[in-house]
């Protein structure tokens, strides 16, 4: 027995144990009298084992990995910087997974991990001219389309597939789309090809930033052989309005050949078939997370993917082209589900 403790107090220790409380809150609940200290833990603790009362013991659990501190630079640094929670593990080198940040940013409450629009913004002028696009092309025959080449480029990195479809979402702030630019990490190439009912055109690797010289350069290589073989020059030449492509000297280049431009709306991706073709070709190329060592492995794994993959896409991305135009027009101009 306790015989320190008064009968108040033992009724007082038998009522909060009733109540399931651990001996730690028990002791803490008591009150002081005016000659002694409030019970002590181990006198609580006695006294319970002494009535044959069953202690209520709290696992401590493991050691807190992250700190205060800790989690509000994880918060800012997703919130503001848009990091994944690997990259917050590398950038503010914590000692702890990639796990442990995102349960953080759970616990948080007013984060979601949502899918974020990678679409590019609309002015007024771009919706009148994909309106004004839609409604000129949307009469065209399907003969009409099979004498189109189109053509894009695409950046390629030994780390992953550019950009991030999705992220961690601060619910408190406005929502708006967001395309995350990498301006460091591994290796990265560029590279141009095109496509059309006929066939792929040759896929063409540039060095470095793409201006109007290598841009010509590149289609004297890869287009001007595929339009003579495939369409006996007969053919319709698609590009977006990237400064390489709409450069004078590049059009007065296009024009001396006799190649046939069609006019494009800018920030039109949705009406380009070939985009399609990227994200095939980018989930066959980083398959299961799969990273480069090097650029060259890289350039042989997204050559094999569009010589093997590519070619199964075309005729149905083709066959899409007066619904994707139709979309535009339901659309009233903005963006499309494609």
């Amino acid at each position: 027995m306790a015989p320190w403790l008064s009968e108040h107090e033992k009724g007082q220790i038998d009522a909060l144990a009733g109540q399931e409380l651990s001996v730690r809150a028990i002791a803490k609940a008591l009150k002081p009298r005016p000659d002694r200290s409030r019970p002590s833990y181990a006198t609580v603790s006695r006294y319970l084992a002494s009535r044959g009362r069953r202690i209520v013991r709290k696992k401590p659990g493991p050691k807190r990995l992250l700190s205060r501190k800790s989690e509000r630079r994880i918060i800012r640094a997703v919130s503001v910087d848009a990091l994944t929670s690997g990259q917050v593990v590398h950038e503010l080198h914590l000692q702890c997974s990639a796990r442990t940040v995102r349960r953080t940013l759970q616990a948080a409450g007013f984060l979601r991990y949502k899918r974020v629009s990678r679409k590019p913004s609309l002015s007024s002028d771009n919706i009148r001219k994909r309106l004004a696009f839609a409604t000129a092309c949307i009469a065209k025959p399907m003969a009409f389309w099979h004498q189109v080449v189109f053509s894009d480029e695409k950046i390629w990195s030994c780390d992953g597939p550019f950009g991030s479809s999705q992220r961690w979402v601060d619910c408190r702030a406005k929502s708006s789309s967001y395309a995350r630019r990498q301006h460091s990490g591994g290796g990265k190439v560029h590279m141009w090809a095109g496509m059309s009912l006929r066939g792929l055109t040759m896929a063409v690797f540039v060095e470095g930033g793409l201006n109007a010289v290598k841009y010509q350069q590149v289609l004297l290589e890869a287009l001007l052989p595929f339009g003579l073989e495939m369409y006996d020059f007969n053919f319709t030449f698609q590009q977006d309005n990237a400064p390489a492509h709409t450069a004078n000297s590049t059009k007065a280049w296009l024009d001396a050949l006799g190649v046939t431009v069609l006019p494009w709306p800018a920030r039109s991706p949705d009406l380009n078939p070939i985009e399609n073709i990227w994200g095939v070709l980018s989930r066959v190329v980083y398959r299961k997370g799969r990273q480069f060592a090097r650029v060259a492995e890289l350039k042989a794994a997204v050559l094999a993917a569009w010589a093997a993959e590519a070619q199964k896409y075309v005729v149905p991305l083709f066959d899409s082209m007066p619904c994707r135009l139709q979309a535009v027009l339901d659309a009233r101009g903005h963006h499309t589900k494609y």
